[in-house]
């Protein structure tokens, strides 16, 4: 379903002989549409949006998502011959896109120079286009900057670059790089807050479907039981006396039997507004193991079910 109103559109005021009038232009079409009017001006390039799109989708032509900018087709023309592996066609064209200052064009040659796919390997090469598409802030560039920093790949290792330049590609939703930061920063789980970080990573990962990530997180693919009788007693509380009582019973319960095996575990957040979730990282000799997830969600799960209701989402890492 094609929402017309997610893509960008630019209003200029100007002047013409008759007095003020405004342009309206949308950013990823030659679609234009002017009036001595505002809204008129915005209502008309809408409709003139409208009536284009559906003749595409009839003609079966494919459209550019919302700020893929007008240029799309020659960066799908361009991808399509990589996929091909026709790299002479890609990079040739990849080579005039950057020079429209296209940052995905950008991490594309990067990534060519990285891989020696029709170019002579070169990993300063590829780090410099990564670096040109990162100025732009595009998600492929930063990620695969933090892959070389964390790997070593043709420069020294810096987890602490790697860790910057993940981050800037988490705030894009890159999926890869939600899943790399949150496995770099659960692995020492001393410091609360960075586990946390590492934690709502790890579950956009999950959340999107990311393989390894849905392996790490126990309760990723677990509904809730919202047809369950509430526990008005317990959702009636205070958000405080709530936490007091999810506390105790994971301090009676829960957390005995996993510091007999060495370990321990974290409530890292309480949510419980709309819904309550609940979230848990495992400390100790149970951090890390994939297992851990599977081996004792079931006994926190109904733990927790019992003293609040099935009605509860409960995310352990």
């Amino acid at each position: 379903m094609i929402n017309i109103y997610e893509y960008p559109l630019e209003v200029y005021g100007g002047e013409h002989e008759i007095g003020d009038a405004y342009l309206a232009e949308f950013l990823d079409f030659d679609i234009k549409a002017s009036s001595e009017d505002y809204d008129e001006a915005v209502e008309l390039a809408y409709e003139y949006l409208h009536k284009h799109i559906q003749k595409q989708l009839e003609l079966g032509k494919e459209l550019p998502k919302p700020g893929e900018g007008r240029r799309f087709m020659s960066h799908r023309v361009a991808l399509s011959a990589y996929r091909a592996k026709d790299f002479e066609k890609a990079f040739s064209i990849w080579s005039e896109e950057v020079k429209q200052k296209n940052d995905q064009a950008m991490a594309n040659l990067g990534l060519m120079y990285l891989k020696g796919e029709g170019v002579e390997k070169d990993f300063l090469k590829a780090k410099e286009w990564f670096e040109n598409g990162s100025e732009y802030d595009n998600d492929s560039a930063n990620y695969n900057l933090a892959l070389m920093y964390q790997g070593a790949i043709g420069i020294p290792e810096d987890e602490q670059k790697a860790i910057e330049y993940f981050r800037k590609a988490v705030k894009k939703n890159h999926q890869g790089a939600n899943f790399r930061l949150g496995l770099t920063l659960l692995k020492d789980r001393t410091n609360k807050e960075l586990v946390a970080e590492g934690f709502e990573c790890m579950l956009n990962a999950a959340k999107s479907g990311h393989p390894m990530a849905v392996a790490q997180m126990g309760g990723v693919d677990i509904e809730p039981n919202r047809s369950c009788e509430p526990n008005k007693l317990y959702r009636n509380k205070s958000y405080e006396e709530q936490m007091e009582l999810l506390e105790d019973a994971i301090n009676r319960y829960i957390r005995p039997i996993l510091v007999k095996d060495g370990g321990d575990i974290m409530i890292l957040d309480y949510l419980n507004d709309p819904e309550i979730e609940i979230r848990l990282a495992y400390m100790g000799a149970c951090a890390g193991c994939s297992l851990g997830a599977t081996s004792t969600y079931e006994l926190i799960k109904s733990t927790l079910s019992q003293v609040i209701d099935e009605n509860i989402s409960i995310y352990i890492i």
